[in-house]
Formats: C-alpha cells, structure tokens, sequence
C-alpha cells in the first residue's frame, strides 16, 4: 500500500506464466505484467467445480456442493446457499462432538510449554503416531480447553501455575536410571529458548524492546525481484538491520532469507507446517553471538544501563538478575571482577561498529558474555 505496508493479494498471483494475463476475468494482453495469471477478487459464493490436475483452465463441467467428506461423519454438513461455508467448517471443527481437534491443539500447548508432547508425534495422532504417555491428561485438557471456550491463553496460564511447569531441572542418578527420558516428569527438561524467545529477551533486557508492531513492510517496499541470499540487496539489509528492536513476531519474513537471528537458532521454516522445531547446535551461534552488530548493540545498551549504578559489586549483582532471575554467587562476583579488571588492563581498545572504548566497552563485553552463556540460552 501507499503507506509501505502489505497488500493482500491472492496466493499464486504472478505465479504462472500463459498466453494472456487474466485480470478480472478479462484477457490483458499488454502493460506490465502482461503474460501472467492473477486473482479475479470475486466475492460471489458459490460451489466449484473440479479443476483436473489443479489447472484453473480446466475445470470440469459439474460442480462439486461444499461440505464434508461423507466418511468422517454420520449426516452431511448444510451450508446454506448464501453462506461461504467456512464458519460451518469451523464450527464443525471445533465442536465438542469432535474430541480430536482439541487434543491435539492442546497437545501442541504442551509441547511449547515442556518440550515435548504428551503425544511425542505431535503431527501424526494416527496410527503410524506414537500414543500419549498420560492419556487421561491429555483428555482432562482437552475438556478443559473446550469449557474455556477454546481460549489458549486460559490453558497457558492453567499450565504454568501448575507443580510440574515448576519443577527444576535438577537431576539425580536413580532417576536419570529409572527415566532418562524424563516421561513421568518428575523434572523440567532443560532446552534452549526458541530463535523468537531468545531474540527478545536480548532485547527486553537491553531495554531496547518495543512491543509495537512495525510500520510499513520492509518486504512490501522493495517491490519484486529475487531476494538475495548474500546481502547485495537492500531487503537482506532491512531483514537483518541490527536498528530493528521490534518483537520478533514483527519481523520481515521471506521465504529464502530468514533473518539471521532466526536462522542460526534453528527457526522453523516458513514453507513447511513444523509441530516442534530441530535443535542443533553448531559453530555459527557462537560466532553469532561473539560477532555480529546486533549483539554488540545489545549489549552496549545493557551496559549503559548498568553503568548508571555506581558501585561495581551492584552492578554485578544486578547484570545477573537481569540475565539470569537470581544473585551471583560469591566466586561469580570474583570471576566477573577478574573479567573486568583484566579486560581493562589486556585487551585493546574495540572500534567495531562504531563501538567506544573505555569503561562502556569493558561492561559491554561483559554482558556479551553473558548473552553468550548457557544459562542465558537455555531454560533449566
């Protein structure tokens, strides 16, 4: 649109090259974009026909009445004549005749609360799935679900005040003998925060956050074209700009060039449907994390922050509840005194970036290497 952000279009415009442009039911055959197919913006409701091969040129001559596949229900479904059909189908959906829809949407709200499912295949409940380790709390969830009137925020808070959301990490021998794979939770299973979480919280405790969405689309303001992977264009700048401080969620997403901090954190890909995301762990987080411009900006605005705190034991004390929701233990404070007092007298003075030298930078590193650490990354 005029304003930068992004126009809704059909999926599969411009996708398809043919003799004439269709636009509007009508043939186009000159000005630009000339020789492509695109969506004709009809809002008549009516039934389809079958399109033999999927090929919009070749319907068949019979229309096909909308509803539901007879073999998944007793009595068809009515979709009156003047209605899309689409809330029926979500009703039909999300009835409390049909168990299945709210197990697996609670299943997959376990699953980004703990890890992992209580059904472990969370995209396969059929028969080639695995069966749910808790059975009857996967229902008592389900039924919950639904008397909360589908609200998954409801069922995020019932989780998280829960004992088991609770429970640390901490493990002993017979246990980790009894259970190594921790299916009786009987401890909260240790996992790095997802690329969003992780992206963010640099962000909040830098104080950079905004929670605002962004204005404008840096997708929708370069127009269209190839999107390059090595950052000779000016939309891989804007997806990876390290002045974006914006939740996550907000980011500019195309298909063939995620952002940086998504990539390398094991994002999940926009192409596909992904229950529960890979995680790897390889050398390019690190040099993420030890490198890259945007770290370094977060870090520097978490060191101005604490710099504002006059003695050098609060600020250690304070970096740690930030970083990590508790106190420092006593050989925590010398180390990161050692850190400081030797970044200061050995290292040389950093200008990447733009970034100063002197007393920001000493503290800039050392929240960098907080930002870096396992315990910032990973949830125990």
């Amino acid at each position: 649109e005029r304003d930068g952000s992004p126009k809704l279009l059909a999926m599969g415009v411009r996708d398809k090259r043919a003799g004439a442009d269709f636009r509007f039911g009508r043939p186009m055959a000159f000005g630009q974009g000339a020789n492509r197919y695109t969506y004709d913006g009809s809002r008549r409701i009516g039934d389809s026909p079958v399109y033999v091969r999927g090929e919009h040129d070749s319907p068949e001559a019979e229309s096909v009445p909308r509803g539901t596949l007879q073999v998944l229900v007793s009595a068809p479904l009515e979709i009156p004549r003047n209605s899309s059909g689409r809330l029926e189908l979500a009703q039909w959906i999300a009835s409390r005749d049909n168990p299945l829809a709210a197990r697996v949407m609670a299943n997959r709200i376990w699953l980004q609360l703990f890890g992992t499912g209580l059904v472990p295949t969370a995209d396969d409940f059929g028969l080639a799935g695995r069966a749910p380790s808790h059975p009857e709390l996967l229902d008592h969830l389900a039924i919950r679900f639904i008397d909360g009137d589908w609200s998954v925020k409801k069922l995020i808070r019932y989780l998280v005040t829960s004992r088991v959301y609770q429970l640390s990490s901490t493990s002993t021998k017979l246990s980790m003998e009894v259970d190594p794979g921790n299916v009786l939770l009987w401890r909260m299973s240790p996992r790095r925060l997802d690329a969003e979480s992780l992206r963010d919280g640099m962000l909040a405790i830098s104080g950079l956050l905004d929670l605002r969405p962004q204005v404008g689309s840096a997708v929708a303001t370069q127009g269209e074209g190839p999107v390059d992977r090595f950052g000779y264009v000016p939309i891989s700048r804007s997806i990876n700009d390290p002045e974006n401080v914006h939740r996550s969620i907000y980011l500019p997403i195309v298909r063939d060039n995620l952002p940086e901090s998504l990539a390398l954190f094991d994002a999940a890909d926009p192409s596909l449907i992904t229950a529960r995301r890979q995680q790897t762990t390889v050398p390019s987080q690190g040099l993420y994390l030890l490198n890259n411009e945007f770290v370094v900006r977060v870090s520097d605005a978490a060191a101005q922050s604490l710099l504002k705190i006059g003695d050098q034991e609060e600020r250690i004390q304070t970096a740690f509840l930030r970083f990590f929701g508790r106190e420092p233990t006593d050989e925590e404070i010398d180390g990161a005194r050692e850190f400081i007092a030797s970044y200061q007298n050995d290292a040389p003075p950093r200008t990447r970036f733009g970034r100063p030298s002197g007393e920001l930078e000493r503290w800039s590193a050392f929240c960098q290497a907080l930002f870096a650490s396992a315990e910032f990354q990973y949830r125990k």
